[in-house]
């Protein structure tokens, strides 16, 4: 049985905004040169990470999102969210700017889709119940930090905690394959 490394995600389209945050991560990687950044055109906010799934389930999992979640929630609606402040998850692993926003709409489409797809595919529920919305821009692993100018990092974030990196709009959720290279993950829609 064929798998495909899968997840559901709303991606970042807003041109300035991604060069607002091109701008502040060409900034992380003076500072640590082995941080790995999110390409601009891979920038998303995740709501479900799948995992490997069989190939016969993505079009189901498509079909859910496009009526259920796409075509009653988004019916032609454009959302606008901004993003604001950076912060830092796992000891400065994963690099983040958060989402501020109708938060509760969002919680409403993580939770819709979380019954959805356990219901009608029997996929498990993700643990952590309560959606935090971020778009990761970046990891440091442990073993490739430069610790001679960790500090000036730690500051970079600290100072940074109220920038605002402009809008992200947003007006459907998608299915991606995720495909991991040496370069770096390429990511692609899934459509059926």
């Amino acid at each position: 049985m064929k798998m495909i490394r899968s997840f559901i995600a709303i991606e970042l389209k807003d041109k300035g905004t991604i060069e607002k945050i091109i701008s502040f991560t060409q900034r992380l990687t003076q500072n640590q040169p082995k941080i790995k950044l999110v390409e601009p055109v891979n920038l998303h906010m995740t709501m479900k990470f799948l995992g490997n799934i069989p190939e016969t389930q993505a079009p189901k999992i498509y079909s859910i999102l496009q009526e259920e979640i796409n075509d009653k929630l988004f019916p032609g609606k454009n959302f606008e969210y901004i993003l604001k402040g950076v912060g830092q998850f796992n000891k400065f692993s994963v690099l983040w700017i958060k989402l501020l926003g109708n938060i509760q709409f969002l919680q409403n489409i993580k939770d819709s889709l979380e019954d959805f797809l356990f219901n009608k595919l029997k996929i498990e529920r993700d643990k952590r119940t309560k959606f935090k919305p971020h778009l990761t821009i970046g990891r440091l692993k442990k073993d490739k930090i430069n610790y001679k100018t960790f500090d000036t990092l730690k500051n970079l974030i600290t100072e940074n905690k109220d920038l605002e990196f402009g809008v992200f709009t947003i007006n459907q959720v998608k299915l991606k394959k995720s495909q991991l290279t040496s370069k770096g993950p390429i990511y692609t829609d899934l459509k059926y």
